[in-house]
């Protein structure tokens, strides 16, 4: 059965393509920074503690206060050896946020500041998030048709002029 073009609404059909590809992007960055790959790894508390949220995220989470991590800080401590690290996405996003509103991403570990001296992070924003954009949001340029009353010309075309955006 063919379309009824009359009575969709392209904005509203861009406008949601553009929300799921955004939410996808929001979890793939959150993933993908909640790795040894992409974040410094001791005992994994940083690498658990990404959050996506509307508003900025305070790194104010000591990793003696949650478990199973202060219990390997603990016996690194004590021993001496090399910590079994554990990542465990302690913020898993949940929530679907609107491309036209402003999503933080950030970490809750209080240390996260001296955590991102190490340049893992950084690697990852400078080098491979502009990749994971491109791969994740499908649209390509938009082509809308409007009917001009002045100032291209409409010669040829029975009235209508094609404007790109």
């Amino acid at each position: 059965m063919a379309k009824d073009f009359l009575k969709e609404d392209p904005i509203k059909d861009l406008e949601s393509q553009l929300n799921a590809d955004f939410n996808q992007l929001i979890r793939k960055v959150h993933k993908g920074l909640s790795t040894k790959k992409r974040s410094p790894v001791y005992t994994g508390f940083f690498a658990s503690s990404w959050k996506a949220q509307t508003m900025g995220v305070k790194a104010k989470d000591k990793v003696e206060d949650f478990q199973p991590w202060a219990n390997i800080k603990k016996s690194v401590a004590f021993t001496n050896k090399k910590p079994a690290y554990k990542i465990q996405r302690r913020f898993p996003v949940e929530k679907t946020f609107n491309f036209k509103k402003p999503v933080f991403i950030g970490n809750r570990a209080k240390y996260a500041a001296y955590a991102l001296e190490r340049g893992k992070v950084q690697v990852f924003i400078q080098g491979e998030l502009g990749k994971l954009i491109k791969e994740t949001m499908k649209e390509g340029k938009l082509f809308v048709a409007s009917r001009q009353t002045k100032g291209l010309s409409t010669e040829g075309t029975g009235g209508q002029a094609y404007t790109e955006f």
